[in-house]
Formats: structure tokens, C-alpha cells, sequence
């Protein structure tokens, strides 16, 4: 399982004995930031792959609102994030990136906010057309129920979003409504081999992970989807869907602008920028939302799912839908 804000103890395993797994099957957590969750994934699939496992219960999960405080140990105060990139690199904080970026590639202020707003307006449209009812289970504790994510607002305009204050740099374009909220949440993904007599609802077909400068971690997205397209010997007009995680919509725009893509192959239900970004469990959230979407074509389809890492990665997946033959 991939998680990041680390609450000790194997959280993997012990998520698994909480689940009811036998104290016989192993677990492991994966720390790689944005991407823990799909090279959970990934590791899975290899696994199966190489014969060590057939079948594998993955994903991941986050909850910050819970997260152990840390405190340095000099001046005993809150550690607010740990460094992504040592000396002799910029270590910068992920949103000032964001505005660096915005600056350096001339994305205004106003577009991101539209680009926002597209996002809200999209998800909206899933969750009142019931679109989202095969991927999201309710979570249930005493005396609540939540049955669809938070953060996604139905009512947003583009006069909110211009009032709001730049979030990380004094003269930035990022806000707190152009950046994805930092939410709880959980995914879980039944990897198998296909020698196992199960319906299958897709197929791990493959990945690019990708390192570049920590600084330019955002363009991380673009670089692993050329490097896949390539090992593949795909064409854009070979994928179905993309899902990416909406980090920030400077980065989105950046995206959707390179390999000119419309609103009904990026994120046709909307992204992060809306849903969140719960840290390890996104990649399992962008498999089954893509998933999801994949399996509503009704014919063999390709799809892709990819994120930005902080520390400058990226992560590329292929994945053919429940009518794929390889």
C-alpha cells in the first residue's frame, strides 16, 4: 500500500489484519510521495508478473487530518514538510514551483482559476449523473455516513476564485482554489494473474517512471506519458482516457496544452483539483476512476494514469479496459 504521512507500524499490514487478512499474508507500505499508490501498483504487478504472487490486494490510503506532528529537533517546532531535494539543489516548496511554473510557461492567473472551475463543474456533473457509483464506497462510523467526497463545489464561480489571496508567494497565481486540497481517503485495487478464473474489469499493461530536475517535477506527467507512448509505439489517438492527478492547474494546463487534449479525454469526471489529493491513495483513485470510464466504452480501449512526484519524478501507467485482449 502506498502511504505517505507514515503513521508507523507497517500501516500496509496493519490495514490487512484489520481487513480480515490471514496473519499468514505479508504486507509492505511504500513511501515514494504523490506516486505511492501507483508504484504500489506497480510493485504488485510485478510480483504477479514474475511468479511470486497471483493475486495481490493494493492501493493505498492518507489521512492528514490524523498525521503525527514532528518537531524539529533544535528549536523543537513544528516541522511544516521535509526537504524533497538536497544541497547543491533548490529545495523549494511544491506550491512556489507551481507559481515558478505559471511565470516561466505564461499561464495567467485567470485561466488557472477557469481550468479550476472546469474541474468543480465536471465532477459536479458525475456525482448528480450517478457517474462515480462503481469506483466510491461509503465510509461509516458511528452516527455519520459519507458517501461522496467533500471538497468538490457545485456552487463555485469564477468571482470566488479571484477573491482568493495567492497561497504561497507574494505576487503567485496559485491559490488555495486553483491548488488540489489535501483530503483523507483510501483506494483498493485486486490485482491477479489471468491464469485465475475471474471476471477481470482491466489489465495492467505496463509503466514509465521518470526523474527530472526536482524543480521541474510538475512536467514530470508529460515526460513519463511521451516515454510510454513510445515504449508502446502508441499514438495519442490510441488512448481512450487519461487520468491525472490535478495537482495544481498550472500543471494540469501544462498537460492538456503539450498533447492538446479535450475535456472529455482528460478528466472527463473531473480531477484532484476538486475530488483531492489524498497522497497514497490517489494512484488507486486514478486507476479506478479510469477504470471506471474505460469499461463504459463497451469495446477494447486503452487508457492512461499519471501523476507528478514531488522530489521531480513522474509515473506513467497503461491499462486496457474489461474487453482488452492482448
Amino acid at each position: 500500500m502506498g502511504n505517505v504521512t507514515n503513521q508507523g507500524g507497517n500501516l500496509a499490514r496493519r490495514c490487512a489484519l484489520k481487513a480480515g487478512f490471514s496473519s499468514q499474508v505479508p504486507a509492505f507500505t511504500i513511501d515514494q510521495q504523490c506516486g505511492s499508490g501507483l508504484i504500489a501498483m506497480i510493485s504488485s504487478a510485478n510480483y504477479i508478473i514474475s511468479g511470486e504472487a497471483s493475486i495481490i490486494c493494493t492501493g493505498g490510503v492518507e489521512s492528514t487530518s490524523q498525521a503525527n506532528i514532528v518537531l524539529d529537533s533544535e528549536s523543537y517546532q513544528p516541522i511544516n514538510r521535509f526537504k524533497m531535494a538536497p544541497e547543491p539543489y533548490e529545495d523549494f516548496d511544491m506550491g512556489t514551483i507551481a507559481d515558478m511554473t505559471a511565470l516561466k510557461y505564461n499561464i495567467p492567473r485567470s485561466v488557472q482559476d477557469l481550468y479550476a472551475l472546469n474541474s468543480h463543474k465536471k465532477a459536479t456533473q458525475a456525482i448528480e449523473g450517478k457517474l462515480l457509483e462503481n469506483e466510491v464506497f461509503p465510509y461509516q462510523d458511528e452516527g455519520f455516513t459519507i458517501s461522496s467526497d467533500q471538497t468538490v463545489r457545485p456552487k463555485s464561480s469564477m468571482e470566488a476564485l479571484s477573491k482568493l489571496t495567492p497561497a504561497f508567494t507574494t505576487n503567485g497565481t496559485a491559490t488555495a482554489g486553483n491548488s488540489c486540497p489535501i483530503n483523507d481517503g483510501a483506494s483498493s485495487i485486486i490485482l491477479s494473474s489471468t491464469n485465475n478464473p475471474f471476471d477481470f474489469q482491466g489489465y495492467y499493461l505496463g509503466q514509465t517512471t521518470i526523474a527530472l530536475s526536482p524543480s521541474d517535477f510538475l512536467l514530470g506527467p508529460i515526460k513519463a506519458t511521451e516515454k510510454l507512448l513510445q515504449k508502446f509505439n502508441l499514438k495519442l489517438n490510441d488512448i481512450e482516457a487519461i487520468e491525472l492527478n490535478e495537482a495544481f492547474a498550472s500543471q494540469a494546463i501544462l498537460f492538456q496544452n503539450y498533447f492538446k487534449l479535450d475535456d472529455i479525454k482528460l478528466n472527463a469526471y473531473g480531477g484532484a483539483l476538486a475530488f483531492g489529493h489524498p497522497y497514497g491513495a490517489t494512484g488507486g483513485i486514478l486507476i479506478s476512476r479510469l477504470l471506471n470510464r474505460l469499461n463504459q466504452v463497451q469495446k477494447p480501449c486503452l487508457g492512461i494514469a499519471t501523476l507528478c512526484v514531488a522530489g521531480g519524478m513522474g509515473i506513467s501507467v497503461l491499462i486496457g479496459n474489461h474487453w482488452y485482449q492482448k
